[in-house]
């Protein structure tokens, strides 16, 4: 061997001793990192230990150990999306780890991944066919997709490879309740009692049998032998004060409450169930008085102040809600009630957009929260996404399926869609849920009307008069069902009184106007009409009403042009004041004199939107629409939220040969979001639906501006469109009649005459 060579095998011993030496160390490292973690875990001290076993892993990547304990450790601290990616580590590096496997298993079962969960069994059953766990947990799958014989065979297989484990009697006990044998599953449920009666589970296991087989007198006496088996425990006690809730006796839950506050004198949490208790029953200063009880007792003030916040939003105190988000994410921005708070607000102040993003962050780290997915349908319908909406609500029912408000919405959705029905249904749910949800009461009301139970449906609305006599809404559609039942002169008599109530309701007033044209002339409806607007001088929607009778008059079009604009400078964001004008003006011949008269005051002022506005649409009522978006364009330039340009853009732009519907589409949701009552903007957010070829979303869309203005032929002949490209013939014959009967003269009558020729 040469110098050179003996030098290079000196060199790489010494490597070799090094690398030896390197790792020993490392392993030294990492088993010094896993057992402080063990320490730790031991100690109660779980963010420790799961800093030790990260520092474990980070070194030795397939510690299979380190992955298992770290998984432990931030289950525990309700991590439960790094547990599970931990748990499914550990089990692929130690197959053997059987544990590692089966809460991985479980986690998939809970995220409703139930092919994933059945393949990790069926590998725990092939490694240990004995194993009882795996047999439990896929009785739980069957159950979970009816599989209920399966489900028996499972859970029988593990009670008798571990016939002493108690929570197998009560999957036994909730599967025998699926196959209606009640004797069987109580049974079942008592055996899992016997086997641990110091576990609280099983007893109150046992009141949810009773109550699903709707044995109430043995739930309420099974919970009473719970408190007095546990007295210290508040469990049960807020269970039977829910239960009393449930069975509508406040009184008794308000009493079962007190009792354990005055064991637990210093929890936070009871108080907080006593506060919602007061709450529920409109007992609103005491339910105040308990959060503010709760805020001074609890370790997390920030918790209770976001529910106080809560409260004070529920019960119409907005700004006293946003100081106290506001204080909450001094000391924390993420405080999910807070946030949850803080969409409510933005909903409320029409920014939708801006609480999408707030609501799906919460959806993301609570998935299983209701009243966010309500609030998702809610901000979704606001910008007249309509199947958006009835997804999400279809979740919050899912997850909430007592909460009033969701099924109240679910109802409005199916009432635009027609499906009274349905909307029946969902409102009478409601209603059970919560007796005083007067807006459940006018939608089932108003589903009866629909499906032409007008007798039924007046009597429904005299009784909620009786309840709350001064209620707008609920005269409103008293009315309109006295006009159905031809009780012309009592609904003259009820329309009259609510206007006594609210001299701005202008429904009522278009309503009862319909009535003396017909009874005795159009001056005494005119004469009606200029009675109200005396009562009320500047309301927009009186005076545009007024403006509305008077174009058709032709000595009174002079007077209509200047109503026009005067709800132009009433309310510059209203986009049928500007189509009115111009529609009129180009009637009378006047429409060149008006399109100089506005640019002339541009050339003065570029910067007045409005006149940008009333220039695009008289370009546009002239034939020049590319004119007409430039000018809107212009509008937007100035203020890019301005409605009403948005909505007349969006029309215009749909109308193109080659349209760019996706940019139409935009500025449609953009005016939506901005006036989501509007029935025009509706009616354009439709028409661009119906363009795309999406009928059923159309459809909502011209449902909602119908019933928004009920009186404009206009928007009746776009339904009628949509019904009829949806299938649903009939219907658009009965809307092509209404529209037809409504006005001799507007834009598309030829073409709904014609549509209505073609299909007999």
């Amino acid at each position: 061997m040469t110098t050179q060579n003996k030098n290079l095998g000196c060199f790489l011993l010494c490597a070799l001793l090094l690398l030896t030496i390197s790792c020993s160390n490392q392993q030294d490292k990492k088993m010094g990192h896993y057992k402080k973690g063990l320490e730790y875990v031991t100690a109660d001290n779980t963010k420790a230990a799961i800093l030790e076993f990260r520092n474990a892993v980070q070194i030795d990547p397939k510690f299979a150990d380190a992955r298992y304990q770290l998984a432990l450790a931030y289950l525990k601290t309700g991590d439960g999306k790094q547990a599970f990616k931990q748990f499914e580590r550990a089990a692929s590096l130690d197959p053997k780890n059987t544990d590692a496997l089966l809460k991985s298993a479980e986690m998939y079962f809970l995220g409703k991944a139930t092919k994933e969960s059945r393949e990790r069994i069926e590998k725990l059953l092939k490694i240990d066919p004995e194993f009882s766990q795996a047999y439990a947990l896929l009785a739980n799958i069957e159950l979970s997709e009816q599989e209920l014989n399966k489900a028996q065979d499972a859970i029988n297989r593990a009670l008798q490879i571990d016939p002493k484990q108690w929570r197998y009697y009560l999957i036994q006990s909730t599967i025998l309740s699926a196959l209606k044998d009640f004797d069987g599953a109580v049974k079942a449920n008592l055996k899992a009692i016997d086997l641990d009666t110091n576990n609280i589970s099983g007893h109150m296991a046992l009141v949810g049998l009773y109550a699903s087989w709707n044995k109430l007198d043995e739930a309420e006496k099974t919970l009473k032998n719970i408190i007095s088996t546990f007295p210290d425990r508040p469990a049960p006690y807020v269970e039977l004060a829910k239960f009393y809730i449930n069975t509508g006796k406040n009184d008794a839950a308000e009493e079962t409450i007190k009792e354990v506050i005055n064991i637990k004198k210093d929890s936070a949490d009871l108080l907080v169930v006593l506060g919602n208790l007061y709450h529920q029953s409109n007992k609103n200063d005491l339910a105040e008085e308990a959060y503010n009880q709760a805020f001074r007792k609890s370790d997390k003030p920030e918790d209770i102040k976001a529910i106080l916040a809560n409260f004070h939003f529920e019960t119409g105190r907005y700004p006293q809600a946003q100081e106290e988000i506001d204080e909450v994410f001094k000391s924390n921005a993420d405080q999910s009630l807070a946030q949850l708070v803080k969409a409510k607000l933005l909903l409320l102040a029409g920014k939708n957009t801006e609480a999408l993003p707030i609501i799906d962050k919460i959806i993301k780290d609570f998935p299983k929260w209701g009243e966010a997915y309500y609030l998702k349908g809610q901000a979704h319908l606001n910008r007249g996404e309509t199947l958006l909406s009835y997804n999400a609500l279809d979740l919050a029912r899912q997850y909430a399926p007592n909460d009033s408000k969701i099924r109240t919405l679910i109802a409005y959705h199916h009432f635009l869609k027609q499906d009274f029905p349905e909307a029946k249904q969902e409102a009478e749910q409601a209603l059970r849920l919560q007796g005083n949800n007067f807006r459940a009461a006018i939608i089932l009301g108003k589903s009866l009307l629909g499906m032409g139970e007008t007798e039924k449906a007046l009597q429904f609305f005299e009784t909620m008069e009786q309840q709350a006599p001064t209620n707008l809404e609920i005269l409103y559609n008293k009315a309109l069902c006295q006009i159905a039942s031809k009780q012309l002169i009592k609904a003259t008599a009820t329309l009259e009184k609510t206007l006594s109530i609210n001299k701005d309701y202008s429904p009522a007033l278009a309503t009862l106007t319909a009535i003396l044209i017909k009874q005795k002339s159009y001056s005494a409806g005119v004469a009606r009409v200029r009675q109200q607007i005396e009562k009320s001088p500047d309301n927009p929607n009186l005076l545009l009403f007024l403006a509305n009778l008077l174009k058709g008059d032709k000595n009174s079009q002079d007077e209509a042009l200047d109503l026009f604009r005067k709800v132009q400078k009433l309310v510059p964001e209203a986009p049928e004041p500007y189509l009115l004008e111009a529609q009129l003006l180009v009637k009378l011949g006047k429409t060149a004199d008006a399109i100089n008269e506005y640019r002339l005051l541009l050339n003065k002022d570029p910067h007045f939107t409005a006149g940008h506005m009333a220039l695009g649409v008289l370009l546009e009522e002239n034939g020049d629409h590319q004119g007409a978006q430039e000018s809107y364009k212009k509008a937007l330039s100035i203020d890019p939220k301005f409605a009403p340009a948005a909505n007349n853009l969006a029309w215009s732009l749909a109308q193109d040969d080659d349209a760019d519907l996706g940019e139409a589409l935009r500025l449609a949701l953009l005016a939506k979001e901005q006036l989501p009552e509007d029935p025009l903007i509706t009616d354009t957010l439709g028409m661009i639906h119906y363009k795309r070829g999406s009928f059923k979303l159309a459809l909502t869309q011209f449902l909602f501006a119908v019933e928004k203005a009920t009186d404009n032929p206009t928007l009746r002949y776009h339904l009628a469109l949509a019904l009829h490209s949806d299938g649903q013939h009939e219907k658009a014959k009965q809307e092509l009649e209404k529209c037809l009967q409504i006005n001799n003269d507007f834009p598309d009558r030829d073409n709904a005459r014609k549509l209505l020729a073609e299909m007999g």
